[in-house]
């Protein structure tokens, strides 16, 4: 009919569906934040210093601090036939699978070292990483207490969304620039040593801790028939 008009509701003003944006984002991140602390909680768990192996059971020295004994280190395809594929992803699995268990703490710990190191050796990082850190507690710091500039509160200037927001930004920026390199190179020196620590190290050789022991992850019987099959060949 003439002089009617069809209202269409949009849902919101512009303002009101950014403020919603950042709620969500917002939360993406507090999730993200959440699952990470429980993958720490979960590894906690299993790391601790009852399962820190000894350093000479850790790299198979044996009277001598620096002599490694022999045996110490072999390769878990000894004694297999070439044409036995199969079988040979099998033995570097299960040793993998043994190991991993077994020095779990010691590789954690081995990691850290290797993480610091390489943090030293990039000082720039620090003090980005110590910047942010230091943006984030202070922001922490104006959401549960009262920060007056003369007559203005700094904590009413901008809202805790927009700030997590810019922060938020601002880490990721800061990692991509100063972080990315070294941690890269963290993550790839420790992959490589501790694959190399895990698929060398013979489990046989191990006379202080036995991985049939209650403290131990034991073997089954297929990881058992594989070993002595690689002891026979």
């Amino acid at each position: 009919m003439e002089g009617d008009s069809i209202t269409i509701d949009t849902g919101g003003t512009p303002e009101q569906d950014k403020e919603k944006g950042h709620h969500k984002f917002g939360i993406q991140v507090e999730k993200a934040r959440s699952h990470m602390f429980s993958v720490l909680h979960g590894l906690s768990d299993h790391v601790s210093i009852e399962t820190l192996r000894p350093l000479t059971t850790f790299l198979g020295t044996k009277g001598h601090p620096f002599r490694v004994s022999k045996g110490a280190f072999t390769s878990p395809l000894r004694g297999l036939e070439e044409h036995d594929k199969k079988q040979s992803l099998d033995m570097i699995q299960t040793r993998l699978s043994l190991n991993g268990a077994f020095f779990l703490t010691n590789y954690v710990f081995a990691a850290c070292g290797i993480a610091v190191v390489i943090s030293l050796l990039h000082p720039g990082m620090l003090f980005v990483c110590s910047v942010v850190w230091g943006l984030w507690w202070f922001h922490d710091y104006l959401i549960h207490h009262e920060v007056k500039l003369g007559p203005q509160n700094l904590g009413t200037m901008l809202s805790i969304t927009h700030r997590s927001t810019i922060l938020t930004v601002i880490t990721i920026v800061a990692t991509l620039w100063k972080c990315l390199v070294p941690v890269m190179s963290c993550i790839i020196v420790s992959t490589i040593v501790i694959l190399f620590h895990a698929c060398l190290r013979d489990p046989q050789q191990i006379e202080s801790y036995h991985y049939g022991s209650a403290s131990s992850p034991p073997c089954t019987d297929e990881e058992e028939t594989l070993v002595e099959r690689g002891d026979a060949t």
